[in-house]
């Protein structure tokens, strides 16, 4: 590719474009290159009206192709996780650990991992001091957050685009995860699927994605009336259902937990997510409740199901694993070729 850079703050390139070789433009917008395809190249002059007012040119240059017909579950997707991002930048909920928990202490070190779904960058920062370089990417303007918030992270490098259109090497990643995004996909085991290419010989895939249970059915009931919603009114549904959720659920168990003979009753009948919840704050509660309500599309997966990923995925020393009642963790590793 070539880079033309308009602006430049020391080695970081602030605003310019990467020119492929097959004719397309993509620009490189707040630290940025975003490798938007298709017709989801059409939101970049709404969002960033500044970068192309600077720039009318390239809204000649830049092409607007035809896609395969995800663009507007994509377009949704990328309004609303970016909606999330931006307004709850700040979640502190510190899921990585369980999520890395399998691996070995020393697995990032020195390695070079791409985050699918990166959000505001918490997790790729938390690889990043484990001692990995990584590449965050993402489909929703969160991705400016992300960068706001790895700015001084100099082995951490954020670039948006659409996991169905990655713009990397095949070959490259010696790790490549993805906490919580793939079941937001219109066609998670393809998304799942995609990911192969880029990972090198001996490379780790690892994903959570959210496992089926009985209880979801009544959270799809809310997202029938979630989905009709502005992102604005979503926020004060998720609002609403957090402090129902926290008022009654979560403080009930805090106040009793600890009470003599009642309280060990309590925490073995508890059910998982309340204890879990009980930990965090009100903040956690409400951007998850955000997220569940937000997101255009949500797959829930048996473990059959996940058995026949790894099956068909042709990685080996898969791993299976149940974390809690809400998630599954897939593990496998791209087999090196034999000489």
């Amino acid at each position: 590719m070539t880079v033309e850079v308009s602006h430049s703050k020391g080695s970081e390139i602030v605003e310019g474009t990467l020119s492929c070789a097959c004719g397309k433009i993509f620009p490189i917008i707040g630290n940025v290159p975003r490798f938007l395809c298709g017709t989801l190249k059409n939101k970049l002059p709404e969002l960033y009206s500044d970068f192309f007012n600077r720039h009318p040119s390239l809204l000649d240059r830049m092409a607007i192709l035809k896609d395969n017909g995800r663009n507007t579950i994509k377009e949704a997707t990328m309004d609303r996780f970016g909606y999330e991002w931006e307004h709850f930048s700040d979640y502190s909920c510190d899921n990585f650990q369980l999520f890395i928990a399998p691996l070995p202490d020393d697995f990032f070190k020195g390695k070079l991992g791409l985050d699918v779904g990166c959000g505001a960058g918490r997790h790729a920062v938390q690889a990043c001091e484990l001692g990995a370089e990584v590449i965050g990417v993402d489909l929703s303007p969160a991705v400016d957050a992300a960068q706001r918030n790895t700015a001084d992270k100099r082995r951490i490098h954020i670039v948006q685009a659409d996991i169905y259109n990655l713009p990397f090497k095949p070959d490259i990643f010696h790790f490549i995860y993805s906490l919580g995004v793939l079941q937001h996909l219109s066609e998670p085991e393809s998304g799942y699927k995609t990911l192969l290419p880029f990972l090198s010989k001996g490379g780790a895939l690892f994903v959570w994605i959210y496992a089926y249970a009985a209880r979801k059915v009544a959270l799809e009931i809310l997202r029938v009336v979630s989905q009709k919603l502005s992102n604005n009114n979503i926020r004060r549904m998720a609002y609403l259902c957090n402090l129902f959720d926290y008022g009654i659920f979560i403080n009930l168990y805090r106040l009793t937990e600890n009470l003599p003979f009642w309280g060990e009753l309590i925490k073995r009948f508890s059910p998982l997510r309340v204890k879990e919840y009980a930990t965090y704050g009100f903040r956690v509660g409400y951007t998850d409740w955000y997220d569940r309500l937000s997101a255009p599309i949500t797959n829930y997966y048996k473990e059959d199901e996940m058995q026949n990923w790894l099956k068909h995925s042709g990685l080996g020393n898969t791993k299976l694993l149940p974390i809690g009642d809400s998630w599954w963790w897939l593990y496998g590793e791209k087999k090196a070729l034999l000489l």
